[in-house]
């Protein structure tokens, strides 16, 4: 199940493929600076940082609610998300994260306890981005 979800929610990421641009983490504070002095601005550093998150999060909100109106299986999320997107007109680099976002498969999942069953480079990039809310993915097992 997809769901909207705070990101200062989220566990720190400790993402393990970029170091140059993604050391060590966010901490406490430079969640809060950026939630305070957010950046919009894409970074050339790797794929995670190359675009503007803060509108991929809207569209992917928006997406989520017209989704849940419509009563889109979670399997079927990343095939509408992208119909969303082309209708839109959205570029390449921000309808590939969208799709990732809704994407069984790649979406950004925490896990139960501290951490994240995946994601951590994409929550990494958001949070510096400043971003507040996303969309996660969430297992929900029948009882």
């Amino acid at each position: 199940m997809f769901e909207k979800f705070a990101m200062v929610r989220l566990a720190h990421p400790r993402p393990f493929r970029e170091p140059a641009c993604m050391p060590t983490g966010v901490t406490w504070l430079r969640r809060w600076a950026r939630q305070v002095w957010p950046r919009r601005e894409p970074r050339e550093c790797c794929w995670y940082h190359g675009g503007d998150w803060h509108a991929v999060s809207a569209m992917a909100l928006d997406v989520l609610k017209r989704a849940r109106t419509e009563g889109i299986a979670a399997e079927d999320m990343e095939e509408y998300a992208l119909a969303h997107a082309a209708a839109a007109g959205t570029g390449l680099w921000q309808s590939e994260a969208l799709a990732t976002l809704f994407s069984v498969a790649d979406a950004i999942q925490p896990a139960k306890g501290p951490g994240y069953v995946n994601g951590q480079h994409r929550s990494q990039a958001m949070l510096d981005a400043g971003v507040r809310r996303a969309v996660v993915l969430r297992m929900v097992w029948p009882s």
